[in-house]
């Protein structure tokens, strides 16, 4: 079974903000000499957001669709609160940039996963295995948006989808192209 472990978004919420005057009317630590963007923490759901001159606040952290939608609404209500001009929902959208995924493989091998081996039976077009430099297997899929990394206690990381069919498709032609070996 895979777990949504992070999610990448981001949403545009007006032409732009000061956020030093963000920061300094809703009491948030800013240091842009360090990095240009506020962040914004949400205790619930738990997610970081990053709040940009430009306008665009992006979203990391979250583990589903509801709680990036949910971490938006209260910045959003947070900014209307403290006399920000910001647009209208209808103006707002948010994009989905990255879906990270989990999922443990163990259960389809018994022990630890070869690396090397697997390697020599994937596509060598499609896999990269350096372990001096890296301890897991990138495999990039044949038949899916994204790349997992699989290491050889049979964790796998799936990376690089932006929406959930994606990357529960990315899972599962994972798991096909390792049962076809």
């Amino acid at each position: 079974m895979a777990e949504i472990v992070n999610i990448v978004a981001s949403m545009r919420l007006a032409e732009d903000i000061d956020v030093s005057a963000v920061a300094d009317e809703m009491g948030i630590d800013y240091s842009q000499e360090q990095f240009p963007g506020m962040v914004y923490r949400v205790e619930s759901p738990k997610v970081c957001l990053l709040l940009f001159r430009s306008g665009k606040a992006v979203a990391t952290g979250a583990t589903s669709v509801e709680d990036v939608d949910e971490a938006f609404r209260q910045l959003k209500a947070d900014l209307v609160e403290h006399d920000f001009e910001i647009w209208e929902d209808d103006k707002c959208f948010s994009n989905i940039h990255n879906i990270v995924m989990t999922t443990d493989l163990s259960h389809k091998v018994e022990g630890k996963i070869d690396l090397a081996n697997l390697m020599l039976h994937l596509p060598f077009e499609k896999t990269e295995y350096e372990p001096e430099q890296f301890p897991g297997l990138i495999y990039r899929l044949k038949d899916a948006t994204g790349v997992c990394l699989i290491f050889s206690s049979g964790k796998c990381v799936i990376t690089g989808n932006n929406s959930l069919e994606d990357a529960q498709e990315a899972v599962n032609a994972l798991i096909a192209d390792l049962e076809d070996l």
